[in-house]
């Protein structure tokens, strides 16, 4: 049996079954640029009609999934159904005043969805496009939701931007937005005591919950919780993962990383977009990354790359200290304990991983104390075996104790250790990703430039 001898036969046998349901064959639009053959069955009396994906019935009946009669089974789906059918009033329909109320929002990919968004108000973000639905009610197995058209609002005699507005308030109260660590999210990963850099942005019933970057002041909100500026990182039109943006990987990772998810774990009608987003807190712009980090190297200027050192002074030693998310430093620090104690931030232990005549002092509880991952130690192979944890030393090796660093040691492991490193856990593994010399520059430059006040702009 073909699909159109399936819908053919569900049709006159469910007309059959239910006389006193009209029932119809029709196609039925979807946001998303999807759409779906479905029985639509209005019971006699009611005010709403229950419409069923015949394909998604043609599926199961394909497969096997009905056991024994196959048209019992879907009479049976059909009594459920309509039974757990959200109840409203249709009158309320044509009172807007009623019906703001009920206003939430729905964050879908633009061009996927360029034919239907000609006829519903809609408002541009990037390649993104935030519409307007009312929420009609919910319960346990359904819900109900009509999607604000341009008719409907012409009808109510009012503006997009007023609607806008309305739905902004409306959907911030009844679906009010969290954010929640990704380690929250993901119960299940020993050892992980500190916060993870990436954090959850949805609603409460994680339903459209992407929308929230559109929500009155949770940009800036989430600046203050994340530290700074960030990206923004559509994993589907339900959520959105924020990352502080000077501690991420390089843009192409991401990017890479939102690709990847996207066609592996994400269904066809649930993605947003492939691109990534950055929100600038100070100038309170949202826009694509792209974008961002064209617009910082514009602004970009030469600095200094390095200080002239002082004479070494008694009782010193010349070293390379490599901190977290920042370039190795030549510096001249003393050989007693307490010296290298304060360098590392606590209790030190040293480690011999090089050929070479040198030696890594680190804070030997920099994982138990959950220190910002810094450096890794790869084999010949380039395979990480180890991640530091804090910063460390790169110092000589004496007969009896440590000493300066020859030139030539402190040119190879300013090199080896250079660029600065974001990690990132990718199933069971970590992958080392180097931060890109923009973003440290950018950052750099952000810290020391005068704080300046910046109008916001809404359509961004």
């Amino acid at each position: 049996m073909n699909f159109h001898e399936f819908t053919t036969q569900v049709i006159s046998e469910m007309r059959r079954r239910f006389p006193g349901c009209d029932i119809q064959l029709q196609e039925v639009p979807k946001l998303q640029g999807e759409s779906y053959t479905g029985m639509a069955i209005h019971p006699s009396g009611g005010d709403i009609a229950l419409t069923m994906n015949l394909e998604a019935l043609f599926d199961r009946f394909r497969n096997d999934l009905y056991l024994g009669n196959p048209m019992k089974a879907i009479e049976r789906e059909i009594k459920e159904a309509v039974a757990q059918m959200p109840q409203f009033d249709t009158e309320a329909l044509t009172n807007y005043e009623r019906m703001k109320e009920k206003l939430t929002l729905q964050l879908v990919p633009a061009a996927k969805n360029k034919d239907l968004l000609a006829d519903i108000p809609h408002r541009n973000i990037e390649d993104m496009a935030l519409v307007y639905r009312f929420d009609m009610g919910h319960n346990e197995r359904t819900s109900s939701s009509i999607l604000v058209t341009n008719k409907m609002l012409n009808a109510y005699g009012i503006s997009a931007a007023q609607l806008h507005d309305d739905a902004l308030e409306a959907a911030s109260h009844s679906c009010p937005a969290t954010l929640r660590n990704m380690n929250e999210v993901i119960r299940n990963m020993p050892g992980q005591t500190d916060p993870s850099p990436m954090w959850v942005a949805s609603i409460e019933n994680g339903q459209n919950g992407a929308c929230v970057i559109q929500y009155p002041h949770f940009l800036d909100d989430a600046a203050e919780t994340l530290g700074g500026s960030f990206y923004v990182l559509p994993s589907s039109i339900h959520e959105v993962l924020l990352l502080a943006d000077d501690t991420s990987p390089s843009l192409s990772e991401l990017e890479n990383m939102v690709r990847t998810i996207n066609q592996a774990e994400v269904a066809p009608e649930e993605r947003l977009s492939d691109n990534v987003f950055h929100y600038d807190c100070e100038s309170h712009i949202f826009e694509n990354a792209r974008t961002f980090e064209a617009r910082q190297s514009a602004m970009e200027q030469s600095v200094a790359n390095a200080e002239p050192f002082e004479a070494v002074k008694p009782d010193t030693m010349t070293v390379l200290l490599v901190q977290p998310n920042a370039y190795p430093k030549v510096i001249q620090i003393g050989s007693a304990l307490e010296d290298l104690q304060h360098a590392v931030d606590g209790d030190i232990e040293a480690v011999y991983p090089f050929e070479d005549s040198v030696g890594v002092i680190c804070n030997e509880e920099g994982k138990l104390r959950g220190l910002p991952a810094n450096r890794a130690l790869r084999d010949e192979g380039g395979h990480i075996y180890d991640v530091i944890a804090g910063s460390f030393l790169v110092v000589g090796l004496g007969e009896e104790d440590f000493c300066s660093l020859s030139a030539e040691q402190i040119d190879k492991f300013e090199a080896l250790f250079h660029q600065p490193e974001a990690f990132v856990r990718m199933g069971h593994s970590i992958t080392a990703v180097p931060i890109p010399d923009s973003v440290l520059q950018a950052r750099d430059e952000h810290r020391d430039a005068p704080k300046l006040t910046h109008s916001s702009h809404d359509d961004r």
